[in-house]
């Protein structure tokens, strides 16, 4: 439950408890405490040539059915709504043995602002896979759950959160798994 808890509130942070933004400008973080961060220039976005549209009414099917043997042991997905638009989480078959995965695709919400909301956590990184802008994120140090949004335009985004598993802390560290799903997510958008 208290992993459910904090991935929760991550996307709550990262989607604003303020309401709708706008504007906002790249930045680049500074380092809080122990946090991580990037000093990578980034850029607006617009030109990914990514588009998430057929994703928007059908969040589940971002990820085939090889790359969701990839993430383990899961139960089937369940697609709903949540706080970044429509989502789709793969439960772990059992919540000590196996991570939970939970897709959002959102549309129409700046992306710069949510950057904003999270730059300042424990956990920030901001830099490219692929040649496509993604920021990883967590608020306290990365240990038990981790969010990566990957930027598909200036409104447009798709982010992994991810809930590890106590069992697969070791193994399975949530920053880097995030990363690795959101790359098989830009593969598919470039398809």
């Amino acid at each position: 439950m208290t992993v459910l808890l904090s991935t929760a509130l991550v996307s709550v942070a990262l989607a604003g408890c303020t309401g709708n933004q706008t504007g906002g400008s790249p930045t680049t973080a500074s380092p809080t405490g122990n946090g991580q961060t990037s000093s990578q220039p980034t850029s607006d976005g617009s030109d990914t040539g990514l588009s998430i549209a057929k994703f928007v009414s059908d969040p589940c099917s971002i990820l085939t059915a090889s790359q969701i043997a990839t993430l383990g042991s899961v139960r089937a997905p369940q697609a709903g709504t949540a706080e970044l638009g429509p989502n789709c989480v793969w439960n772990g078959q059992d919540v000590i043995k196996n991570s939970t995965y939970d897709i959002s695709v959102t549309k129409d919400k700046n992306f710069e602002a949510q950057v904003e909301n999270v730059k300042n956590n424990g956990v920030f990184v901001d830099k490219k896979l692929d040649g496509v802008r993604v920021i990883s994120t967590d608020q306290t140090d990365g240990s038990i759950s981790c969010l990566t949004s990957i930027q598909v335009s200036k409104t447009d985004s798709v982010t992994v959160q991810i809930s590890s598993a106590t069992d697969e802390r070791a193994t399975k560290k949530p920053c880097p798994e995030a990363e690795r799903v959101a790359q098989l997510i830009i593969t598919n958008l470039k398809g």
